[in-house]
């Protein structure tokens, strides 16, 4: 193993995220993977582990040190457990006997989540895919060669695969040419209610046709991004703000973030994080419609991934981390400098987020074992929402995850899909956010006081 794989700087856009971890908060994403037979955890922890080998950026450990968080290498052997028991507890980030991922299993479901300063979806849906490429293969089934989908545990590591893409297309820039105004933002329509016991997280997850919605955006005019975006908007909007007798200074913008993926404009082959994302800002103070909603992100991704104002935005992003004074702060100060400003992403500028990850591309061969794909992010702070949509095979799946009890925007989301003559099945549950042994001797302290 090299040096770079024994330690690793975290990537320029990764810096933030352990900075601005609570013990309520933090940064992650769900892969949700269902096969057709039961999965077998030695099985899967056997798979990880092989994966990992091919993987040394994500074979790490999160540690502090005295001016950044950093990883370590970790050789320690992956644990398995049971999704029961796990639920959406926060992941034990920190630590060297500890990793910033988590799989758990539940009957033919893999429940994978990764703190987001290990890679974004991108990157690790690459490192997903040789997993279950492991794991399908273990179990004895053959699936040919699918190298040209899938990085195999036995191919060569490319160096370029964990460069920092910000770094790479970092260039010295003058204050006044950085993209500062751009990234600030202003506060945004919160979406409020009764918190979930536990910190838990309640999923709605709806399947639908993708040739459906693709021939509906066909005939609407825009893409598959711009139309459920669109429907989302219109959802909190129908939800919170139409007919709710809002005085004029409560209209805030319903803004939405939608990540962008910069390796389409900057080439790179990084499994690291190297995205931005766009702004999308609706006004509250007129009357809104769905058709309304879909152009103002047509036009707002239309801006921001324009390449001059995303390569400033890279620049700014990378300087602001390599500034001289950064890098003799301690980590405990910047720590509070960066918990208490308000310049790029302060904690009432963002009502959701939304991503549309595309297409899954799994090799044909795997069809047999894999039934579906599913993408979610952990809703944080003041954003109380998140939806991801992804495609595989031939379903398009939209994941809504929420921190509050309320369910007005699934009621709407709802309504506007059967209003366009879209076929959905939904599933619910609940998930609570500490894992099964505390939620039970915290429910058993109640029951005992209540005597």
């Amino acid at each position: 193993m090299s040096k770079i794989e024994a330690w690793q700087r975290l990537d320029n856009s990764a810096i933030i995220f352990p900075v601005m971890v609570t013990k309520r908060r933090q940064n992650n994403f769900r892969m949700q993977i269902t096969l057709e037979e039961n999965v077998d955890k030695a099985v899967l922890s056997g798979a990880v582990s092989t994966a990992l080998a091919r993987y040394p950026q994500f074979n790490v450990s999160l540690v502090s040190g005295a001016i950044w968080h950093y990883f370590i290498r970790n050789d320690r052997p992956v644990t398995v457990t049971d999704a029961e028991d796990t639920l959406m507890a926060p992941l034990p980030i920190f630590g060297k006997d500890r990793r910033p991922f988590r799989f758990s299993v539940s009957g033919n479901k893999i429940y994978a989540d990764f703190f987001h300063a290990l890679g974004d979806g991108t990157g690790i849906m690459e490192f997903l895919k040789t997993v279950l490429y492991a794991y399908i293969t273990a179990t004895g089934k053959d699936l040919g060669d699918v190298s040209d989908k899938v990085l195999l545990p036995s191919s060569q590591v490319d160096p370029e695969e964990y460069e920092d893409g910000f770094v790479k297309y970092y260039k010295p820039t003058k204050l006044k040419d950085l993209a500062i105004s751009q990234m600030k933002g202003h506060k945004a329509f919160l979406i409020e209610g009764e918190a979930i016991e536990d910190n838990g997280k309640g999923y709605s997850q709806y399947v639908l046709d993708s040739k459906s919605v693709i021939d509906l955006c066909h005939a609407k005019g825009c893409t598959v991004t711009e139309y459920l975006g669109g429907v989302f908007a219109m959802a909190i909007y129908d939800a919170y703000i139409r007919g709710k007798g809002l005085k004029r200074r409560q209209l805030k913008d319903i803004q939405l973030f939608l990540p962008i993926n910069l390796r389409r404009q900057f080439p790179s082959r990084t499994l690291k994080n190297f995205s931005l994302f766009s702004r999308v800002g609706f006004g509250t103070k007129e009357e809104l419609t769905l058709d309304k909603c879909i152009s103002i992100i047509h036009e707002s991704l239309i801006r921001d991934t324009q390449k001059d104002l995303l390569h400033k935005k890279i620049i700014t992003i990378s300087r602001a981390q390599n500034l001289k004074v950064m890098k003799i702060i301690p980590l405990c100060l910047k720590k509070a400098i960066i918990r208490f400003s308000n310049i790029f992403f302060g904690r009432a500028k963002k009502t959701a987020t939304f991503s549309n990850v595309g297409i899954t591309k799994l090799p044909e061969s795997m069809r047999p074992y894999v039934r579906n794909m599913q993408y979610s992010i952990w809703p944080s702070g003041t954003a109380t929402y998140s939806m991801v949509a992804n495609s595989v095979w031939d379903v398009l799946n939209v994941s809504l995850v929420k921190s509050i009890q309320d369910s007005k925007i699934e009621e709407q989301f709802e309504k506007q899909l059967e209003k366009d003559g879209l076929s959905f099945t939904v599933s619910r549950s609940v998930w609570a956010g500490a894992e099964r042994k505390a939620v039970k001797a915290r429910s058993a302290a109640v029951s005992e006081s209540n005597i």
